[in-house]
């Protein structure tokens, strides 16, 4: 399933922040959507059903009241240097659960080649540090994981950088942000008081 569209560059990056949670996803997987581009779908641009129920798996449940904000904690010379940067937002857990897994697995790829070892010498399935499920990320088996599987896999996956001591990179984590917002019946009673 090839979901990128001729007119714009797979690597093109999202604008979360400014769009809901569904059109957000559509824009990370490159699928039309009337703000991304404000074009009419035709046949040939049209998202299949396919297409729509990956997207519904990225997304999850999103109207949770929360909006969720990404860090990285990135570290270099042994820890010598070392800062908490803010990353990525997000309006649905699943969908920063999702980024994540796939962020700190790249993480922990990149030190798996830089070191020489393989995936199987860093990452156990039993054990203090068992990783389940014990691979690297693929998006098709890991939309099928419940969010609970998908946060254990995100932060053990990360501790292993911790665990294997690497002299530098990047673990991601999230925390989720209230969104309480005053609505227009409220404020219309505040201010006719």
């Amino acid at each position: 399933l090839k979901l990128t569209s001729s007119r714009r560059p797979r690597q093109q990056r999202c604008r979360q922040e400014a769009a809901p949670a569904a059109e957000a996803a559509a824009m990370c997987l490159d699928l039309p959507t009337a703000a991304a581009g404000a074009r009419k779908r035709s046949p040939s641009t049209a998202s299949s059903p396919r297409a729509e129920a990956k997207l519904r798996k990225i997304v999850g449940r999103s109207e949770d009241g929360n909006l969720y904000e990404c860090t990285r904690y990135v570290w270099r010379e042994r820890r010598m240097h070392c800062a908490l940067e803010p990353d990525r937002k997000f309006a649905s857990r699943r969908m920063a659960l999702l980024y994540l897994a796939k962020m700190n697995c790249k993480s922990l790829e990149a030190f798996s080649a830089e070191s020489g070892r393989c995936w199987a010498d860093l990452c156990s399935d039993e054990g203090l540090h068992a990783l389940r499920p014990n691979a690297p990320f693929e998006l098709e088996r890991f939309l099928e994981l419940p969010d609970e599987v998908l946060e254990e896999y995100a932060s053990g996956v990360g501790n292993l950088l911790n665990v294997h001591k690497a002299p530098h990179g990047t673990i991601y984590k999230m925390t989720a942000i209230p969104l309480a917002t005053t609505d227009a019946d409220e404020l219309c009673r505040i201010l006719e008081t």
